[in-house]
């Protein structure tokens, strides 16, 4: 429960994210775009429903093993905890988001979209203030995990609602000529300030494999690398295919870049609600070790392991089916196989995934 409410909240920032940045942008830059007000407006409204569910699981938790009441763990963690602070603004957020989303009056003036976008910031600040990076590191978690998602919720905010609400196929060329660059920027942005949050969250990245945290950490990095791909056809080769066939449209792409963005969705969300392996070995004291580390590592396994990665036999033919399925989902771009592509992209990701385990000694 709690890993699918993280997965819907971190959609409901990605949907408003990127309908009130592309309300920003002129039409001749973009196809006609129309993301429903409603569908809004329930992200909105969603988002302090969804960051609740790991308050209301800790706090009944703690209220078990302290042997307090639901009522004053829950007021003991809004007060006291960076978590329960941060949620106490989020509400006031999105309540004020629902104001401007939802009134008549506000909804219709020509800034509304620029003060939407700035309260959904303040509300990514707030995610930020009370993420695990934030409790190891106050500034630097803080500043680091802030960053890392807004670049991740422009880059594919912009791509859900291009993706899925486009209503014509007109200027999709203007479109990808400043979407491009800004994807790559958030992409870059993305990734550095993610490797960052790796120096102190997870310092042993191999040796955390062992953990649900680290396995859920490998899997995201895998499905990344199709995601780069897609934003590589997207961005890269569209201009070309578009120039020899002017029937060509990027609208199934971008939807099938979308959904391996999910999948990535899906693995941020369960990271999001696990204690990073700062120290793995002190963690194998209170976590099991992942299902898919014991069924996957064939030698002797204990809790202070040491784990190295280095190329095996198995692991250099995963690595280069990772390698072919990637070069497939180019082929079927310019092949116009969308689905196809997909499926090679999901194989390019389990392919990865597979070739580093098998690398593990």
């Amino acid at each position: 429960m709690i890993y699918v409410s993280e997965g819907l909240l971190y959609i409901c920032f990605a949907i408003l994210t990127g309908a009130l940045l592309l309300r920003l942008v002129p039409e001749r830059f973009k196809p006609t775009v129309h993301v429903p007000n409603g569908l809004l407006l329930a992200c909105a409204a969603a988002i302090p429903v969804l960051s609740f569910v790991p308050i209301h699981q800790l706090a009944k938790l703690f209220s078990e093993q302290f042997e307090l009441s639901y009522s004053e763990m829950l007021r003991s963690i809004l007060i006291d905890v960076n978590t329960g602070k941060a949620w106490i603004w989020t509400v006031i957020g999105s309540a004020g988001l629902l104001v401007l989303l939802g009134v008549k009056v506000f909804r219709n003036d020509r800034h509304m979209p620029k003060i939407a976008l700035f309260v959904t910031l303040l509300l990514i600040v707030w995610l930020g203030y009370a993420s695990h990076a934030s409790s190891l590191s106050p500034t630097k978690g803080w500043i680091l995990h802030t960053i890392h998602f807004l670049g991740f919720s422009v880059w594919i905010g912009i791509l859900f609602a291009a993706g899925w609400f486009a209503k014509d196929d007109h200027n999709w060329t203007a479109f990808l000529k400043w979407f491009s660059p800004l994807a790559i920027a958030a992409v870059l942005v993305t990734l550095a300030a993610g490797f960052a949050l790796m120096t102190f969250t997870t310092p042993d990245y191999v040796k955390s494999w062992i953990l649900p945290y680290g396995q859920a950490l490998l899997m995201k990095h895998a499905l990344i690398l199709p995601l780069l791909v897609f934003a590589y056809t997207n961005g890269f080769l569209y201009k070309r295919m578009a120039s020899s066939d002017e029937s060509f449209r990027p609208g199934a792409w971008l939807k099938a870049e979308s959904a391996v963005a999910l999948l990535v969705l899906a693995a941020t969300a369960v990271l999001g609600q696990q204690s990073p392996p700062h120290d793995v070995q002190e963690t194998l004291q209170s976590v099991s070790p992942s299902p898919f580390f014991t069924t996957i590592f064939q030698g002797p396994y204990s809790p202070d392991i040491s784990l190295t990665f280095g190329l095996t036999g198995s692991g250099i033919l995963l690595f280069a089916a990772a390698l072919v399925m990637a070069a497939g989902i180019v082929l079927m771009y310019r092949a116009k196989r969308p689905s196809y592509a997909l499926a090679m992209g999901l194989l390019t990701a389990v392919f990865a995934y597979l070739g580093a385990m098998f690398s593990m000694a």
